[in-house]
């Protein structure tokens, strides 16, 4: 019965507008603080270590607050529900931003039949790849390495396909390319700040015209 009257009690609720504010604010913070977290995650993996703790205090500072409204609100069980479906979805909306940032890089691992001479055509797109000599059951082949930014990633296995449509090929991600150092965070985050001055910054008009 006290399943019954909390029951109506909330379509009462529904009805005066109260429980959907503060059932939609559940949701849309714990959307917010679960793709901050799932962000964190994969910038700890890939060792992004100042973009994993700016998305680690953002996470917890959201959570503590949806956490604190749902404790205040043990008897209202929706919240609950509301809470978990939030969860949810926030892995999915974490996953996808993450995915079309495309922080980092990852190396690309091919191999293609030595009549094609994939490497040279890919030096000509000034691609920077390193070949080996390799030999499968068929015969000779070439297996070419290519460390390439993730968003231009893509791009490289059209071109692959293109010119290879038989080439193999694995994907995986790498921490760290090149001799530096530095945090790639860092450095990714100088890139965001140059690519938004030359937005804001006015462009010269052409003299020549």
């Amino acid at each position: 019965m006290s399943f019954l009257t909390d029951l109506v009690q909330w379509l009462t609720s529904v009805g005066q507008g109260q429980v959907w504010l503060l059932a939609l604010g559940i949701f849309c913070a714990r959307i917010a603080d679960q793709s901050f977290g799932t962000m964190r995650t994969i910038s700890i993996f890939r060792g992004f270590k100042v973009l994993a703790a700016v998305f680690g205090f953002l996470e917890v500072l959201i959570w503590i607050n949806v956490v604190a409204q749902v404790i205040t609100n043990l008897d209202e069980w929706y919240l609950g529900v509301v809470y978990a479906a939030g969860f949810a979805a926030g892995s999915f909306v974490g996953m996808w931003i993450e995915s079309r940032l495309a922080i980092g890089h990852q190396m690309v691992r091919v191999i293609a039949r030595r009549d094609v001479d994939l490497a040279n055509k890919l030096w000509e797109l000034n691609y920077a790849v390193v070949e080996m000599d390799g030999r499968t059951k068929s015969g000779d082949v070439d297996i070419l390495f290519v460390a390439e930014k993730r968003r231009d990633v893509p791009k490289l296995l059209r071109k692959i396909h293109e010119l290879d449509p038989q080439a193999f090929f694995t994907i995986e991600d790498v921490k760290q390319v090149g001799l530096k150092s530095r945090d790639p965070s860092v450095v990714w985050g100088e890139k965001v700040i140059e690519d938004v001055s030359s937005w804001v910054r006015p462009r010269k008009k052409d003299k020549r015209n």
